[in-house]
């Protein structure tokens, strides 16, 4: 069974759509949706589901993306876990995709930026930034993978396991610390098309992108 660990923080309007998307392309799975709080009632819209496969962890305030999957893995059950965002920017038939594919390697990667993968909606500003970041990431820590920066990937769950203690889960590229505290794991890509939020606004801001700094550069230096 899949896992999908869903942090959400505002995404009230966003639950539905998801819900119904996942529900149409997936079967054996379960999500469990870790809301940091929201004010704009989240967590009751996900209760007002009223599907057992749709778990709800509620947490005191905002405590960050990273953190919201560790504490989801808590509460997950799947022999995969994989995590998605709740804005609709990863496509549930790309989750169901990734999943049809996940036996075949130990960390399935939701990916922009192999052949055949891209981004709708976009501006050149975003755009541009993603592919820098991304392209520094790579370079600094030496990796092959076309798109560590990715927010949809799915894990056989003894990978996770195995690196419990070991995550700083900082920000929202737990992916790019999974792939550098656990060299060993095989990795596949898949493409993907990610589509910019239609509904709602955006957590990306300032402080997140210090934070993916800061963690490159711990990162730099970690050995196992």
């Amino acid at each position: 069974m899949l896992s999908l660990i869903v942090p959400t923080y505002n995404e009230r309007e966003n639950i539905r759509p998801l819900w119904e998307g996942l529900t149409r392309h997936l079967e054996d799975f379960e999500a469990v949706f870790v809301d940091d709080n929201s004010p704009d009632g989240t967590a009751r819209e996900i209760e007002a589901l009223g599907d057992p496969r749709a778990r709800l962890l509620s947490r005191p305030g905002k405590l960050g993306l990273g953190s919201a999957v560790m504490a989801g893995l808590v509460l997950a059950s799947g022999e995969y876990v994989g995590m998605m965002d709740a804005d609709l920017s990863h496509r549930p038939e790309d989750a169901a995709r990734l999943y049809r594919v996940a036996r075949e390697a130990d960390i399935t990667i939701g990916s922009r930026y192999v052949p055949g993968g891209k981004t709708v909606g976009w501006p050149l500003r975003r755009k541009v930034t993603s592919r820098g970041a991304t392209l520094m990431a790579r370079l600094v820590l030496w990796m092959r993978v076309k798109d560590p920066l990715s927010g949809l990937a799915i894990y056989r769950r003894e990978v996770l396991d195995g690196l419990r203690g070991r995550l700083s889960a900082r920000g929202y590229k737990l992916l790019l610390e999974v792939l550098v505290k656990d060299r060993k794991s095989r990795v596949q890509e898949v493409p993907i098309t990610f589509v910019e939020r239609a509904r709602g606004q955006s957590k990306l801001d300032t402080s997140e992108f210090t934070a993916f700094l800061r963690l490159l550069w711990e990162l730099r230096g970690y050995r196992p």
